[in-house]
């Protein structure tokens, strides 16, 4: 629970782009709880650390702050989810979906990987950011409407979706089979969707609405989570920019339930 002790509110501002001064916490996540349920889709291992973590680290230090304002001792963590890309679809042994003894086509920047479900497989860089436990990370085929389906299923609130992971085209529905863990999700996961989510961020935007500009102790925390991740994925990397070059500021879309759930109508039965 190192977030609790090294991160307060303060370390956290937030502004629209374009405009001058900050805005409230309220602006980028309203009608908080400490109960909500959040998810990144990173379709690649490292997406979600690269493009979300300063919004993880912020949500968690907001949950913190609900703790801390309870009084007492506490262990818990919130209910933060990571939903990963499997290379090939499917990978994942039927047997033990979340075996730490099995290992999964993982897909990342640097081509597949052989990775397992422990924090020395895909999870140490999600675990420096507080989604844990391992029971916290899950994978799924890299195709919208399998990722979406795992949000459903994880009865997600919140939700962080790269801003270029859309289905383009009304049909890829009449290409996918019915024996595919890509099958369409049924027209009632649009209605129980709608009312479970609260908010939709569309991360890696060319358009954002917020960004999110984190003091040092939050840039090293997101610095220590990227230097975990494995070390074809880190050398991948340091060929575009070098991991100490951490990001100053992350920026998102915030997306309309409604409109999110027409970007993703190709995910859904007629």
């Amino acid at each position: 629970m190192h977030t609790s002790q090294a991160l307060r509110s303060s370390h956290f501002e937030y502004r629209r782009p374009g405009a001058d001064g900050r805005v409230a916490f309220s602006a980028f996540c309203a009608d908080y709880h400490d109960q909500d349920r959040v998810a990144v889709v990173s379709p690649c291992l490292e997406d979600g650390i690269l493009h979300t973590a300063y919004a993880l680290l912020a949500l968690t230090t907001a949950f913190y702050d609900v703790q801390r304002a309870n009084g007492g001792d506490f262990f818990i963590y919130p209910q933060h989810f990571a939903i990963i890309g499997e290379h090939p679809p499917g990978a994942v042994p039927a047997r033990h979906p979340n075996s730490l003894d099995d290992k999964i086509g993982i897909a990342t920047g640097a081509g597949p990987l052989d990775l397992t479900l422990d924090e020395a497989g895909i999870g140490g860089a999600w675990s420096w950011l507080d989604v844990w436990p391992a029971s916290n990370w899950f994978t799924a085929p890299v195709t919208p409407v399998a990722m979406l389906r795992k949000a459903f299923d994880l009865h997600i609130n919140r939700l962080f979706w790269p801003q270029d992971f859309i289905p383009r085209h009304q049909k890829d529905r009449n290409s996918v089979s019915e024996e595919s863990p890509d099958t369409l999700l049924r027209s009632y996961a649009r209605r129980m969707l709608r009312t479970r989510l609260k908010s939709v961020y569309y991360y890696n935007s060319h358009t954002p609405t917020v960004e999110i500009l984190p003091a040092q102790p939050a840039v090293d925390l997101a610095q220590a989570s990227m230097v975990r991740l494995p070390q074809a994925v880190r050398q991948s990397l340091e060929t575009v920019s070098p991991l100490a070059e951490t990001q100053r500021h992350q920026s998102f879309r915030q997306v309309a339930v409604d409109d999110f759930l027409a970007d993703m109508e190709p995910c859904f039965e007629s």
